[in-house]
């Protein structure tokens, strides 16, 4: 019986030092081996772009370099530790460092891909490319690497991330790894009273544009038929051209500036690749084909659109005073209403003009006591007694799509 108890006795204390369940280890039934379906981004890199990359080893000859890159997602392994998809440029010689003198690791528990390179060259400038695209690198879920950060697939080589390094002493330039934007673009969506306006398209310092770009050609005026409108150029420089319509255009009538950005190209030497050059003109990255873009802008009296001039409660209402006469045949529930958190705030609306007699102003009386967040709003085609119709944003120009009103009170 002594035994039997001892043994009963071990029994209890094996089973009483069992290894507690871990509740924070991973759940199997987790999609860990797909990962998430949007497009995974590089959130960090060393050497930051344009920096100096270090010797990690001083007692080896040479520079011993280390590159290391987080990502956003969690990557599959294979495709970021692929040499085809890390191509290092030497910018001063024009040739690409050898995958044998590349190594790789990538930690899935970081999301960190190390990168080391053996006995880097000094005194140069290199372009780092991680490489996007079907064979490229991709997450776990198989969604490709999206180095523009435009949330959108656009393939290698468009999508690929870029960086670039240096190696003491600097003797030579750095490729520039952005693309030209639009610094300054006028008129632009705006009501000009002018019928020879200057028309200014301006570049960030960062980026000297080719002049020879900024061409005739590439920037192009037209009537709102389409009707082509003759252009002469004023001033043209790497920083922005000026532009004037050769003959004076007529009053009241829209015109819309299109610029051909695959055309448009910023400076750049034999190494920069071509699109990068391209302008961006829709600030998404670089892509196969660059749409064109289009502006538009009326000759006209900006004040001639009506506008909310002033809101000021008053009892059991608002007073909702205008710039102008409106036309009382568009003074609907439609076209104006109050509303607050809650909702529609149901109004009768008084309707009468200022002591000049060149304004309207609506009273509108609640049927309902508001709560928080009251606002009026007036839809954009409301029409004063001119014809014109609303101008909700201020630009100049009624009746666009995005000049419904909403102001708070």
């Amino acid at each position: 019986m002594k035994r039997l108890l001892t043994l009963t006795g071990i029994l209890l204390l094996v089973i009483a030092c069992q290894k507690a369940e871990n509740i924070l280890s991973p759940d199997p039934d987790l999609p860990q081996g797909t990962g998430a379906g949007n497009l995974p981004t590089v959130t960090g890199i060393s050497p930051a772009n344009y920096a100096q990359m270090t010797d990690q080893n001083g007692s080896t000859p040479g520079i011993q370099g280390l590159i290391t890159v987080t990502f956003s997602d969690y990557m599959e392994p294979s495709s970021v530790t692929k040499k085809d998809n890390i191509i290092i440029l030497d910018v001063r010689t024009n040739t690409q460092i050898p995958a044998d003198k590349i190594t790789t690791e990538y930690y899935q528990e970081t999301r960190t891909l190390y990168i080391s390179i053996s006995d880097v060259p000094d005194s140069g400038s290199f372009l780092l490319r991680l490489v996007s695209g079907a064979d490229g690198m991709k997450n776990l879920y198989g969604s490709p690497l999206d180095g523009d950060n435009d949330n959108f697939a656009d393939g290698t080589p468009y999508d690929d991330y870029h960086s670039t390094f240096w190696t003491a002493p600097l003797s030579d330039t750095l490729v520039a790894t952005l693309q030209p934007t639009i610094d300054y673009f006028s008129p632009d969506t705006e009501a000009v009273n002018n019928t020879q306006p200057l028309i200014v398209i301006g570049f960030p310092g960062i980026t000297p544009m080719d002049t020879s770009t900024l061409s005739l050609s590439n920037i192009k005026l037209a009537d709102e038929n389409g009707g082509s409108i003759s252009l002469t150029i004023v001033s043209r420089d790497p920083y922005g051209i000026m532009l004037q319509p050769t003959n004076p255009l007529t009053t009241g009538k829209n015109y819309t500036i299109t610029l051909v950005c695959k055309n448009i190209k910023r400076l750049g030497d034999s190494r920069t690749p071509s699109y990068l050059l391209v302008l961006d003109g829709d600030n998404d990255g670089p892509e196969e084909s660059e749409p064109e873009l289009q502006s538009y802008f009326r000759v006209d009296d900006p004040n001639n659109a009506p506008k909310v001039q002033s809101l000021n409660s008053i009892t059991n209402g608002v007073a909702i005073t205008f710039t102008r006469l409106i036309d009382n045949a568009t003074i609907n529930s439609n076209n104006i209403m109050v509303y607050d958190n809650t909702g529609y705030v149901p109004g009768d609306m008084r309707v009468y003009t200022n002591t000049a007699g060149d304004k309207t102003i609506i009273d509108y009386y609640f049927k309902r006591t508001p709560g928080g967040g009251r606002r009026v709003f007036v839809s954009k085609e409301l029409k004063a007694t001119n014809g014109y119709k609303f101008d909700g944003n201020g630009n100049g120009i009624g009746g666009e799509p995005w000049d419904d009103y909403k102001g708070a009170f």
